[in-house]
This record gives structure tokens, sequence and C-alpha cells, in this order.
């Protein structure tokens, strides 16, 4: 798998992967649609502790269209 993280943001509790989509969904659809894209941040928060020795407190997606987060 090849793939970008979007944002990832270090507190000092850890790491939040955050990935933006421009699906075309309401804000209805994105927790469904969310399920897509659930192993693809789960690599990424994977790649992201390995590479940095840092804990994944939280994983996000973020709807662009409806304006929506959705925590994976």
């Amino acid at each position: 798998m090849q793939g970008i993280i979007d944002m990832l943001v270090q507190t000092p509790a850890g790491l939040l992967v955050i990935d933006f989509k421009t699906d075309d969904v309401t804000a209805k659809e994105t927790s469904e649609r969310a399920e897509l894209y659930r192993e693809q941040l789960e690599l990424y928060g994977r790649a992201a502790e390995a590479i940095l020795k840092a804990k994944i407190i939280g994983k996000w997606l973020y709807f662009l269209k409806p304006g929506c987060t959705v925590e994976v």
C-alpha cells in the first residue's frame, strides 16, 4: 500500500492521525463512509508509531464537503 498522511499532530499525550476526504457525502453518511477508510488509517497509525516511536491516541477523518469529522 502507498499513501501519505495528510496531517499528523503531536500532543503531549501522543499522536493524532488526520486524513481529509473529498467524498460527495452528507453529514449522515459520513460514519458509514468512514468504514471504507478504516484500514487505511490503521496502517497510517502503525507506520507513524513505528517511525516516531510514539503512541497513536486517535485517528480521524475529516470530510470536507459536509465539514464533519469521524473518529475511526
